[in-house]
């Protein structure tokens, strides 16, 4: 058994290179140590980078200078000796690694199980509940042991390992928590951590770099890492890595730190693709990016191939950004050919209606307009806009039957107010009345329906309606006051292009100057009539005044209108979600009957919130009980999946963690290519 355990350890360190270590791979104090007054950053460099500054990553071990030892025996090999005892080859390598790291004179035993001293067995537990990751059992067992033996002294490295044990634990939770100037400061503290045996930590320190603005000291963090660093594995997710952080040039920087074969095969060219994702995903949201062609084609040559939709959705949204609709069009159309998505149909669907296919767009998102709050929005945009064209489009009656209960259901006053100017147009006054009476009493304060209201009567020769509705709005509307008065009837209101997206629901839209000025003074809404308190709700919630529409949604609540109560219900929920208080909006959705497209939008809304309150104070548990709960009302988002992935992962469920980010990565999303690696890359 021990002549095994010597070839093993012969394997050991042919494997781990130790000849040619030298220490080149420890990045030293100087990476880490930022802004603290000591000195600038060290430019990268392949000899290692040792000196101790301001007391920082010194070794408590003897030596004749930084980085020398005196003596095998100042060097504590417990460590190497205990793994390879264990047959530890992993380990075994990185503790050569490391050693050389910090001692580049000291060279490894030629048989690490030879001692000379006898083994000590407490100090071989100490270093299995050590390599086990139970760092509190370690500090337990030490002081046990000091209890019946006061001299006991544990080896010097055990203890500094510990301690960098630690120190990577508190540095891994500050990064996935977002807590990145933490981990700085804990690199600064920890520069032992800062070596080719935890490029982990390296990637990390990068990346809390970028996210505070030092992007250039990012830069000089990866090209370290391939600088310096020779696992293949941890070379080739570098690029990919730092493709999500560093801009073009520097990007084009890193990469010319390939590596190439006898045979001239480059370390890169298999992940390729990946970086060309990498990029142009950044690119996608970002249309400043300028990206170089070659990236372009081999997306392009890659999306072809139609192996992932996901391809041709990143060149999808990249020209979509940058207002290159034809394209963009083109690359949905090849991703919805590929698999029938909501993402692909609202891509598609966007880009015609910046061409202004307004038909095509509606047609294409109404199988998918429940799947979620965007696609909703695309969908009354489409049919807002297709109403509006002047002059009107003629539009099939089934198309006109299946747009009228979305538009009705959504209360959206906007989309109403353009089913009541189409009806006009066409000469259907009864019906253009209904409309916009329907569409005054979601908000009775949208001048824009009071007005073709008017016209609508007035087209019937309903004088009596007209005059009501001129007396009502004479002080509020001058085209109004005056109808009729040049005999000039005709006279229409052009319709309003909504936006796709929007933070308050449609109500605050409204056309009129009138809601829009009625919640500028900061007076209270008790004294204000149900109607226009609800008015008012819906005005401060487009401010962001979200505690004053609040108390202005209650008022709206005394209401003996059904309609006014169900939207100061529907408001006020909205804006307890706004203010992250998910329990007091479920009491509030439930003041008046919702309609069921309602009621399931604001349940899953407060499902979703309560899931993300949970996950942000460790109830992991709860929080997958409120993501399967708004499973039943709605799809879940991508932001909510990638939850669910961490949720798992905290709750030791790695293969669910991993089947959750693999299905996010098909889509190209970018939060889950990073949690995918990092967790396979743990395996």
């Amino acid at each position: 058994m021990r002549t095994s355990y010597v070839a093993l350890t012969v394997f050991a360190l042919a494997t781990a290179g130790y000849a040619g270590l030298r220490g080149k791979d420890y990045m030293g104090p100087a990476f880490a140590q930022e802004e603290s007054g000591v000195r600038p950053f060290v430019p990268i460099q392949t000899k290692p980078l040792v000196r101790a500054e301001a007391g920082l990553g010194k070794p408590n071990l003897p030596r004749n200078e930084v980085g020398a030892v005196s003596d095998r025996r100042d060097v504590d090999e417990s460590a190497l000796r205990y793994f390879a005892a264990q047959g530890d080859i992993e380990r075994l390598n990185k503790e050569i690694a490391r050693l050389k790291a910090l001692y580049p004179n000291w060279e490894p035993p030629q048989d690490p199980l030879d001692y000379s001293t006898s083994s000590d067995r407490r100090i071989e537990n100490l270093w299995k509940l050590y390599s086990e990751g139970l760092h509190e059992e370690v500090d337990s067992e030490i002081d046990r042991i000091r209890e019946s033996d006061p001299a006991f002294l544990p080896p010097a490295e055990l203890l500094n390992s510990l301690k960098l044990a630690k120190d990577r634990q508190e540095l891994v939770m500050a990064s996935e928590d977002g807590r990145f100037q933490a981990v700085i400061d804990i690199s600064a503290r920890a520069t032992q951590l800062l070596t080719c045996a935890e490029v982990d930590v390296m990637w990390r320190l990068a990346e809390a770099f970028a996210e505070t603005g030092r992007q250039q000291r990012a830069a000089e963090a990866y090209v370290y890492i391939l600088s310096n660093c020779d696992d293949p594995a941890e070379r080739k997710a570098t690029p990919i890595k730092a493709g999500a952080f560093l801009d073009i040039a520097q990007m084009e920087t890193l990469l010319k730190l390939e590596r190439r074969s006898r045979t001239g095969q480059g370390e890169f060219d298999d992940i390729r693709d990946d970086l060309a994702r990498s990029i142009i995903s950044r690119a996608a949201n970002d249309k400043s990016i300028i990206v170089p062609d070659e990236y372009l084609t081999q997306l392009k040559t890659t999306a072809l191939r139609k192996e992932e939709p996901s391809d041709a959705m990143l060149l999808g949204w990249y020209n979509y950004e940058r207002a290159v609709y034809t394209q963009s069009r083109i690359w949905f159309r090849n991703a919805l050919d590929q698999v029938k998505s909501p993402e692909a149909a609202q891509g598609l669907a966007l880009s015609e209606l910046e061409l202004g296919n307004f038909s095509e767009a509606e047609e294409l998102l109404y199988e998918f307009r429940n799947v979620d709050e965007k696609t909703g929005e695309a969908y009354l945009a489409a049919v807002t806009n297709l109403l509006g064209l002047n002059p009107p489009k003629a539009i099939k009656s089934e198309v006109l039957m299946r747009m009228a209960p979305v538009v009705l259901d959504a209360g959206n006053v906007i989309a109403i107010e353009q089913f009541g100017w189409y009806a006009h147009y066409l000469g259907q006054h009864d019906t253009a009345v209904e409309w916009f009476r329907t569409a005054l009493s979601l908000d009775p304060a949208h001048e824009p329906a009071a007005y073709g209201l008017a016209l609508a009567f007035n087209a019937l020769g309903n004088n009596s309606e007209v005059a009501t509705i001129q007396a009502r709005w004479k002080n509020l509307s001058e085209r109004i006051a005056t109808l009729g008065q040049d005999n000039d009837t005709q006279t229409t209101n052009p319709p309003v292009k909504p936006r796709t997206t929007k933070t308050v629901p449609a109500q605050s839209s409204a056309g009129s100057s009138a809601p829009n000025n009625s919640c500028k003074s900061t007076k209270s809404s008790n004294n204000l009539s149900p109607e226009h308190a609800l008015t008012r709700g819906w005005c401060l919630m487009e401010l962001g005044r979200t505690m004053e529409a609040v108390s202005a949604f209650e008022r709206a609540l005394d209401s003996g209108s059904d309609a006014t109560r169900r939207e100061a219900a529907y408001g006020q929920s909205l804006a307890y979600l706004r203010l992250e208080m998910p329990d007091k909006a479920a009491a509030a959705a439930t003041a008046a009957p919702q309609s069921p497209e309602r009621a399931k939008e604001l349940q899953s809304s407060i499902l979703a919130d309560r899931a993300i309150g949970a996950f942000k104070i460790g109830r992991y548990h709860e929080t997958i009980i409120a993501l399967d709960q708004r499973a039943r009302f709605a799809p879940e988002r991508q932001d909510l999946m990638i939850i669910r992935g961490y949720a798992y992962q905290k709750l030791g469920r790695r293969p669910d963690a991993i089947k959750i980010f693999r299905s996010l990565v098909s889509v190209g999303n970018k939060a889950a290519m990073r949690a995918l690696a990092d967790l396979t890359r743990q395996n």
